[in-house]
């Protein structure tokens, strides 16, 4: 965690980053600043987790270089350090939501101690933060939202994921096969950060399919994998645990997580009918000999059964139905699906193969365009529509949203895309925002935390984010644009 202590007075400022650097704390760079000027150049290139500032000092004092901070979006948590004669302005700090006070002298233990609570006040916002955003990560890997819709900085990636490697794996439960618990995609990842990987989950009831983002500094072996699935992994002549898993890696650091998604979909699919294990890597090169040969012959034979295709056939408008994305989508997820197979078969694999699957899926496309075209679309979206206005304070998802409607998140995702020419993450920004600016220009005295929470962001830090984003400013500045001059 990173620390910023600022005081005009050398002996305190030097005392108090010593005091800390000798301690067993979590605020392990720290950065010191004599005066409140020095503290904002400082801040362009250090962005603190926590600001230890002094009120008394030349030029800016303490309370204006935390209102300072906060229109700029630098910082969020404050302590301030006063003296005893200084509780009036301790009391107004109040306002600026400053998280404690030291009183000078510095008490090592009482300064300790204060830090040790805010780091824990730190890490539980980590852990919000890093659950809301894996489900704007699920929005775009599942649900086909354009990255540039999502509130997240550029650097988010880097931050999940740090390492070269990425891998997804989804893990389809079919027929009756229950979705896997949460505790059981835990001990999973668990498995994989055993081996040195970052391992996140998603899980989405409508698709029946559990997604783990893997993150590494190589690649992944097959016997990673199956040692970290455990039981949920069968090899060839075993009994079916009822799912079917596919898996993709890449080292692109351009290759966007929805297209390893998608081909990650493509070998679950090869899996699904040509496989007699439960698992299938998609390869960008062929497999060996040995191995084209064994699947070519499962391909041959599943081919000789006519039911075969129709089950494929049949599957695939199913998946199609749940599969977000457009007409492109769908066209790149059955072109890896032939790619899977041709790549695993290889020179085995002849070209009427790829040509007959390919003839039992062009059909069911064109039926689903004309599906799609006529389904009630107003209603729909009226429907939606009136749904989040009456409960955009709560924590509002995509799936959230299909389930108390009763309607496919993917159905919405479409519905939007076609009618508003929004996706559905971005018009519910568009609302929540709308109404946040209402709340600060009528109400100018209250705090921004607070106007956050009223409009569904439980996390101030995020409603920054997303504020910037799509407003092209901070909330402060929105606020002293308008001339309430609070913030």
């Amino acid at each position: 965690m990173k620390l910023m202590v600022v005081d005009d007075e050398p002996i305190i400022l030097n005392g108090i980053i010593r005091m800390i650097e000798k301690a067993n704390t979590s605020f392990t760079e720290i950065v010191g600043a004599a005066d409140g000027i020095d503290a904002l150049h400082k801040l362009a290139l250090f962005q603190p987790d926590l600001i230890l500032t002094d009120i008394h000092m030349p030029e800016m004092d303490g309370l204006a270089l935390i209102k300072e901070i906060q229109v700029q979006n630098l910082c969020d948590r404050f302590v301030i350090i006063t003296g005893y004669g200084d509780f009036a302005y301790a009391r107004q700090a109040l306002r600026y939501h400053v998280m404690d006070y030291l009183l000078k002298p510095i008490n090592k233990d009482e300064l300790l101690g204060t830090l040790r609570k805010i780091e824990q006040t730190i890490r539980v916002e980590r852990q919000q933060t890093e659950e809301h955003d894996l489900l704007l990560l699920k929005e775009h890997i599942l649900y086909n939202t354009p990255w540039e819709d999502m509130p997240l900085k550029p650097e988010l990636l880097h931050t999940m994921l740090p390492d070269p490697y990425t891998m997804i794996v989804v893990i389809q439960a079919y027929g009756g096969t229950p979705l896997l618990t949460a505790e059981r995609l835990e001990a999973i990842c668990h498995a994989l950060i055993g081996m040195n990987k970052k391992a996140y989950s998603l899980q989405s009831r409508f698709l029946r399919q559990a997604v783990l983002l893997v993150n590494g500094k190589d690649g992944f072996t097959d016997e990673e994998l199956q040692q970290a699935c455990g039981d949920l992994y069968y090899r060839t002549g075993l009994q079916s645990t009822g799912y079917h898993i596919g898996v993709c890696g890449n080292k692109k650091d351009k290759e966007s997580l929805r297209e390893l998604y998608i081909k990650a979909m493509a070998a679950m699919l090869c899996n699904r009918y040509f496989s007699k294990g439960n698992m299938t890597v998609f390869r960008q090169e062929p497999e060996t000999l040995e191995r084209d040969a064994e699947f070519a012959h499962d391909l041959d034979r599943s081919m000789e059964n006519q039911l075969s295709f129709e089950q494929i056939e049949k599957d695939m408008q199913y998946i199609h139905l749940l599969f977000s994305g457009d007409a492109d989508c769908h066209n790149q997820l059955r072109e890896q699906f032939l790619h899977c197979i041709g790549t695993h078969c290889s020179a085995a694999l002849e070209d009427a193969h790829v040509s007959a699957i390919s003839g039992q899926l062009l059909p069911f496309e064109r039926r689903q365009d004309h599906q799609e075209h006529h389904q009630p679309h107003i209603q729909a979206i009226d429907k939606i529509i009136t749904f989040v206005e009456q409960n955009y304070k709560l924590d509002l998802s995509l799936d959230s949203v299909a389930d108390h409607v009763h309607m496919h998140p993917n159905y919405i995702s479409m519905l939007f895309r076609k009618e508003i020419g929004l996706t559905f993450l971005h018009y519910l920004h568009t609302f929540r925002l709308t109404k946040a600016k209402q709340f600060m220009q009528d109400h100018p005295e209250w705090p921004i935390n607070t106007i956050a929470e009223l409009v569904g962001y439980e996390n101030p830090r995020h409603f920054f984010k997303v504020f910037k984003k799509f407003e092209n400013t901070t909330p402060g500045q929105f606020r002293l644009g308008n001339g309430t001059g609070s913030t």
